[in-house]
């Protein structure tokens, strides 16, 4: 691993620590607000706050691949998927930074309804949901960085894009740990782009090693692992 990977892997885990030591305690049941929301908010401000978010946010898309000179950078690599969510990190990093830190500004809420309907469990399931989609992310990015050429192994076993689907996990999550009118309104949009940035890697990606991403394709889902398993076309 190189040391700019290194810095990377780095920053991923700031991210991780520093959104465990902050949410974690949403996890068990308590009441009123986090008391590590209310520590950072009455010593440091709203915007102390809000800046910590953003930086926990920018150190968590850290975890994705960087994006290279050329592609054919990547090419040599064998990781033409990485590229891929290199751009998305480009295109649709910042919107997703905002989708993040809005339930922190002054923007509608419906987080009061929410906790009357679902009490804390909301939050708790939210939280449980955003760090099992850190992880994925993180597990993902670690291991199309150790590999040489199409990754079908490890948790790609099951699922083609893993990092997606923790980034559908960490936002789904963030809303139902602070639901508002805005992440509501958003969430739809931003799982279509991801949604629109795979199939468009998955054709890079038949271009790239051809049958062989044909066969995988077939037999691994997209974003969320099968339930049982789908008898191969040899076995019809």
């Amino acid at each position: 691993m190189t040391k700019s990977n290194q810095f990377l892997t780095w920053i991923g885990i700031t991210a991780l620590v520093a959104f465990v030591a902050i949410y974690a305690v949403e996890l068990f049941h308590h009441g009123g607000p986090p008391v590590t929301i209310v520590w950072i908010r009455d010593n440091f401000g709203k915007t102390g706050l809000i800046i910590l978010n953003i930086l926990i946010v920018v150190a968590f898309l850290a975890l994705l691949p960087y994006r290279r000179t050329t592609i054919s950078t990547w090419k040599q690599k064998g990781v033409f998927v990485a590229f891929v969510i290199a751009l998305m990190t480009e295109m649709f990093g910042w919107p997703l930074l905002i989708f993040l830190i809005s339930p922190l500004v002054e923007v509608p809420s419906v987080r009061g309804w929410a906790r009357e309907i679902f009490g804390h469990y909301g939050a708790m399931i939210g939280t449980w949901l955003s760090m099992i989609g850190l992880l994925l992310i993180a597990l993902g990015w670690r291991q199309i960085h150790k590999a040489e050429g199409l990754v079908t192994s490890g948790i790609y076993r099951y699922m083609r894009h893993p990092q997606y689907t923790g980034i559908f996990l960490f936002t789904l999550g963030w809303i139902l740990h602070w639901p508002s009118v805005i992440t509501l309104s958003m969430w739809p949009i931003l799982v279509a782009a991801y949604v629109w940035l795979a199939r468009r890697e998955e054709k890079f990606a038949v271009e790239e090693f051809g049958d062989t991403y044909r066969r995988y394709a077939d037999n691994t889902p997209r974003f969320f692992p099968r339930v049982w398993p789908v008898r191969s076309r040899s076995e019809v």
